[in-house]
């Protein structure tokens, strides 16, 4: 039929003018062309439709579900970098989150916005660590903040897990609160409630609080699931000043249906209508085999223990550019939008990165139930991810370092650059400071000045077969008076790669650059007016030496007696 009319078009005559066989043959080529990109483009057309139904739509989202407004509004990842558990809530115009640390100190960031996609660290719950808090009875396991706006108090409240010290096993796992003024959170201090939230037999984690009808509702779960037990969502009232549970507690759900592996866990609420809404996250979080997925449950009455789960469960899971996505807290904006902030593995970077925070916003689809279209694409520039700190200017380390969660921090001072005290500490690694990585190609770079102590830039992760995930072992160079030294403790003994043994005068500057996706590393240095020259060059393991739930850091370190310090001009994290 197409042959046919395409040879009657050419067949006649355009203005009066005969045509010959060639302008024919022309008229007929450049028509199938034409037909050709029309049919391409129809395809590719529904193609990206299919593609996107397959990312997580569901039957009663439509594909306008995921609109313009809403893309041109999102950043993602909102929080780069190991941020997993986030939580927000809004201040007026101010939007606030927070994100576990895990076994990292300072515990519990807290980030400020006011567009929900520019994010600037501006506090932690606990600065200095265990020492901010009540007779400093966390010890580890740093789990799960999230924050509450008393608006009649004028305060900011944190509920956090850590495992308390005093205990042993799963029972120290316990669910803390802290508080302030939230006109001060910028650089304030928390006051510290201490436990709050215990269980006597599997331990309580994910806290989460609703407030409704003039009461205080605290949820929780049982990590049953770390004790050969059933994990359950818990509810029960919480007074005032978050210091006490009032009355009975009582079940919400657990893991009932189908889909919903292993466990129950990361559960938040929020009201909408004539509801009482949970976003609630099953199965393994935290690792390359992790199988994390999202549901949502509701209820008309919050004290009736009848909960409704949505038919078409999950709402969000893996797709082609995130992995295990959930464990997320819901926002209003003043416009009555909704939110959530979420966490998920960057697929393009396995886990060695860790769960970052990710923000969509839900929609209410044609049966009343708000979804999530679990299409969100990885949209912010790596140069947004870039880090560079003049500490020959700065009179205070920047909010961005990081020490083992376990340790004290580490003694620091500033004179015409960074004085880093130095240690033997981390299985003779020294001492550490660190930060997020947020890709997996990218280069460090520091410009120190070498001393009697081993002064340099380090790659830090687990030891392999850890006793804990913060045990922290390291692959990195430094520079000394003696010469360079590439070293290595990820096996949990300190290891010298190659060292160079010559006088060293002045300042320099050390690089290590990771590419092949965190599988290779080149160690560089630089004299004052000098090219770059490499210095050593090996292929790494990354997946051998990641912790369990957390991702890698990249930062500086001094290796040598307490007495001595490690002095850094700057420092510089560049991705690739």
């Amino acid at each position: 039929m197409i042959n046919f009319r395409l040879s009657t078009l050419a067949n006649k005559s355009f203005n009066g003018v005969q045509l010959n066989q060639n302008q024919k043959d022309s008229i007929v080529e450049k028509t199938w062309k034409i037909i050709r990109q029309s049919l391409a483009d129809c395809l590719a057309i529904l193609l990206i439709s299919l593609n996107l139904i397959s990312c997580g739509l569901k039957k009663t989202q439509s594909l306008n579900s995921v609109d313009e407004t809403s893309a041109s509004l999102l950043v993602n990842p909102a929080l780069p970098g190991d941020n997993p558990d986030p939580s927000i809530i809004r201040v007026g115009k101010v939007y606030y989150a927070s994100s576990t640390t895990n076994e990292w100190a300072p515990y519990f960031t807290i980030y400020r916005s006011t567009d929900l996609k520019n994010w600037k660290l501006i506090n932690h719950v606990f600065p200095n660590g265990f020492k901010d808090m009540k007779d400093q009875w966390g010890e580890n396991n740093f789990w799960a903040s999230e924050l509450v706006y008393d608006q009649k108090q004028h305060r900011i409240y944190a509920y956090y897990t850590a495992h308390n010290r005093a205990t042993k096993g799963n029972p120290g796992l316990q669910c803390g609160t802290a508080w302030i003024d939230s006109d001060k959170i910028e650089g304030g201090k928390f006051t510290d409630n201490g436990p709050v939230i215990t269980e006597d037999e599997c331990g309580a984690i994910d806290a989460f609080e609703l407030q409704q009808n003039g009461k205080n509702y605290a949820f929780w779960k049982n990590d049953g699931n770390g004790c050969g037990k059933e994990s359950w969502i818990w509810k029960q009232e919480i007074n005032d000043s978050r210091t006490k549970l009032l009355g009975q507690k009582s079940k919400v759900f657990t893991n009932s249906q189908p889909w919903e592996t292993g466990l129950v866990e990361g559960a938040c609420f929020f009201t909408l209508g004539e509801y009482v809404y949970s976003l609630y996250s099953v199965g393994g979080c935290c690792d390359a085999k992790c199988n994390y997925k999202t549901g949502i449950a509701r209820t008309k009455d919050l004290n009736s223990g009848v909960w409704e789960k949505y038919g078409n469960n999950p709402v969000m899971e893996s797709n082609d550019r995130w992995n295990c996505p959930g464990h997320g807290t819901v926002v209003k904006t003043a416009d009555e939008r909704m939110f959530m902030l979420y966490h998920a593995f960057n697929k393009s970077y396995d886990v060695f990165v860790g769960r970052e925070g990710i923000i969509e916003e839900l929609t209410v689809g044609s049966d009343g139930w708000p979804v999530l279209h679990n299409a969100t694409l990885p949209n912010r520039s790596k140069a947004d991810l870039n880090f560079a700190d003049n500490f020959k200017i700065d009179q205070k380390l920047d909010l961005a370092w990081q020490w083992p969660s376990k340790s004290q921090k580490p003694s620091t001072s500033f004179d015409k650059g960074l004085k880093l005290a130095a240690s033997n500490e981390n299985h003779a690694l020294g001492t550490f400071l660190g930060q997020y990585i947020k890709t997996v190609n990218f280069s460090i770079s520091a410009e120190v000045e070498p001393g009697a102590a081993k002064t340099g830039i380090c790659l830090g992760g687990a030891i392999f077969k850890s006793k804990w995930p913060g045990e922290l072992g390291g692959i990195g160079i430094t520079a000394s008076k003696d010469g360079f030294v590439v070293f290595d403790n990820f096996e949990g003994t300190y290891t010298v790669r190659k060292v160079s043994k010559e006088n060293l005068n002045g300042s320099l500057q050390l690089k290590m650059l990771i590419s092949d996706n965190g599988k290779q590393i080149e160690f560089f240095y630089k004299e004052r007016g000098a090219e770059w020259l490499s210095f050593y060059r090996t292929d790494f393991l990354a997946a051998r030496y990641v912790p369990w739930g957390m991702g890698y850091r990249a930062g500086i370190v001094v290796k040598g007696e307490t007495s001595e310090t490690g002095t850094f001009g700057s420092f510089k994290l560049i991705n690739n």
